[in-house]
């Protein structure tokens, strides 16, 4: 089952065209049936989202709808949702079922947004594959062998699949860019702060809070649009996360030149797959074609191992204070067996072994690194990176985090952590805006590429992310989506839009 895009969805149920209840019970009926093969949804809000959609047609004949009405909605099983439960995929949480949402899962409430259910995730959001040890492997929608990336897997073979238009996700390390990149779909992480966390775990309900740095939110959905719908009403202060701003961003200024992208495949010297080359490759020739000014640059000064170090050893000292002290230790112990090759994994393991003068010398490093970036960014509208080395690989054993993990691809050996978050953790190392876009399907598997923008510049990066995605292409369904079984019965409602 295909559905209009979310404008379109929306236009028709606000119009009266389709009916609320039904819309729900579609989608709800296409999630029973295709959940299984990829298991995204964990758990599904079947009798919230009817009572839901029952009251919507009550305010449709009122008069008084508001605005994302009736959009299909799941969220990432890492946020609150009130009298619906959440896990983490943490097993003493499993039966947790809390009394208020979320601050963001909230917003979207308010704004009409229709509860379908929450999306799997590997324990407490922690590692870049989604593997749950109480509900299992998310499959990857174009190749159930494969990893669907994390930790925001389930959300983007949610939207990927149809089941949702729009999910929630979050971010500390490509966990929403990766699993849109793997699953061909959009992703989008805001500036570092410029989203409220309340009400997300980690942490734990009756924890403290000890990551402070290169956690951010966003959305996953089909295309640039739709994050800009659900974007619009997640943002600003909720009076409990206190290093949420107020914000009034400048309206963006009509550009009278071309756009100028810059572009960049040598993270430290990193391989790439051919997928992903030949997609870059793609890109920047697709441009070119359409007037865009491209240039392949980099930041004068920007050395991708010095933000790996930053970034290891903030989240190590950071993520390592959560942590119980068995398992910190284990993987500090572990950390003594590995090769100077696996950088990554090293960096983090410094991190655990707790250092004041060394977490501050990485604060200060991530500062200068930012400064780097932003005045970079001043001559650029957006920087265009791969997001990882490879596209999406066959599913890897174990649900935790393993340092000693190799994957392979074409000629290549590379350690898991850097095939997976090499080139996304620069990136949240400086808090900054990205959005992933579907850059095509490469021998049969989906491949992402990120645009990095400005801080707090986040409304214009997802407007030049929304010119680029209409010369370059979007977002492709995976096989399968739409049943014989669903064309025949015309459960399918596509016929009234078109994927986007």
């Amino acid at each position: 089952m295909l559905t209009p895009t979310s404008r379109e969805l929306l236009a028709q149920l606000h119009s009266g065209q389709l009916d609320f209840t039904e819309v729900a019970e579609q989608h709800l009926q296409h999630i029973e049936r295709h959940n299984p093969t990829v298991n995204a949804v964990v758990t599904l809000n079947r009798a919230g989202a009817l009572q839901q959609a029952q009251a919507l047609q009550q305010l449709r004949e009122q008069g008084r709808l508001p605005p994302l009405a009736g959009l299909p909605l799941t969220i990432k099983d890492a946020f609150a949702t009130a009298g619906l439960r959440t896990t983490s995929s943490h097993p003493p949480l499993a039966d947790y079922v809390p009394v208020r949402d979320a601050t963001l899962v909230a917003r979207l409430r308010e704004a009409g947004g229709l509860l379908l259910g929450k999306t799997n995730l590997p324990q407490l959001a922690s590692t870049p594959h989604c593997d749950s040890p109480l509900f299992g492997h998310t499959n990857n929608p174009w190749d159930p062998s494969r990893t669907s990336g994390g930790s925001s897997g389930g959300s983007a073979v949610a939207v990927a699949m149809g089941f949702s238009c729009l999910d929630l996700g979050s971010d500390i390390g490509g966990s929403i860019r990766i699993p849109a990149a793997f699953c061909g779909v959009a992703g989008f992480k805001a500036t570092e702060n410029r989203l409220p966390r309340t009400g997300h775990i980690p942490h734990l309900p009756d924890g403290e809070r000890s990551v402070r740095h290169c956690l951010s939110f966003g959305l996953l959905a089909r295309d640039v649009d739709s994050l800009q719908l659900g974007f619009k009403h997640l943002d600003g202060p909720d009076g409990e996360d206190t290093e949420v701003p107020p914000l009034l961003e400048a309206p963006t200024a009509l550009r009278e030149r071309p756009l100028r992208i810059a572009w960049w495949d040598d993270f430290a010297g990193l391989p790439l797959c051919r997928r992903t080359t030949d997609a870059l490759v793609r890109t920047v020739e697709m441009l070119k074609a359409r007037g865009v000014e491209v240039e392949r640059r980099k930041p004068e000064g920007f050395d991708v191992d010095r933000a790996w170090y930053a970034y290891g050893v903030i989240m190590g000292s950071e993520i390592g204070l959560g942590m119980p002290g068995i398992e910190r230790r284990g993987l500090t112990l572990a950390g003594r067996l590995l090769p100077p090759s696996q950088r990554l994994a090293g960096y983090f393991i410094k991190g655990l072994r707790f250092s004041l003068r060394r977490y501050n010398e990485a604060l200060n490093l991530r500062e200068r690194l930012i400064i780097e970036l932003e005045t970079f960014l001043d001559h650029w509208d957006a920087w265009l990176c791969p997001v990882a080395p490879t596209v999406a690989h066959p599913h890897v054993p174990g649900k935790g985090l393993n340092p000693l993990l190799a994957i392979r691809f074409d000629e290549h050996r590379l350690p898991w952590l850097e095939a997976m978050v090499s080139m996304t953790t620069p990136f949240s190392l400086t808090g900054s805006p990205v959005v992933v876009l579907p850059a095509g399907i490469e021998q049969g598997l989906p491949v992402g590429l990120q645009f990095i923008g400005k801080r707090w510049q986040d409304e214009r990066l997802l407007s030049i992310c929304r010119e680029i995605e209409a010369i370059t292409g979007g977002y492709v369904p995976p096989p399968g989506v739409i049943s014989q079984d669903e064309s025949r019965s015309g459960e399918n409602f596509a016929v009234r839009g078109t994927v986007k």
